[in-house]
């Protein structure tokens, strides 16, 4: 139960990073409309919030939100860092950029 909480923070926390204009151009290649970022964000909540009862369910209302906030803190920094260290996805067929050769001088 508590990795289906883990699992839905990493999620709810992704959804939030997308929402933000440059990770979605970074990732999806397109910035999101504005009713695509509040559809994004109130996902991103609904995620936050329901992994709330797998966590009490799993520990029970005296470890469970303590292992909630836990699990909240370990979706940020998994996505935080995926979002900003992982490279791009490329797009099959995109030409890379070329090299000047010669010299400088």
């Amino acid at each position: 139960m508590m990795l289906l909480s883990f699992a839905l923070s990493i999620v709810a926390f992704a959804l939030f990073g997308l929402a933000m204009d440059d990770h979605h151009l970074k990732r999806l290649r397109a910035r999101p409309s504005p009713k695509r970022k509040r559809q994004l964000r109130i996902m991103g909540w609904i995620g936050v919030f329901a992994s709330l009862p797998f966590a009490v369910a799993s520990h029970g209302w005296m470890f469970g939100p303590i292992l909630w906030t836990g699990g909240l803190m370990f979706g940020a920094a998994v996505v935080f860092l995926s979002l900003n260290l992982l490279p791009a996805r490329r797009v099959v067929g995109q030409s890379q950029p070329k090299a000047k050769s010669g010299s400088s001088s």
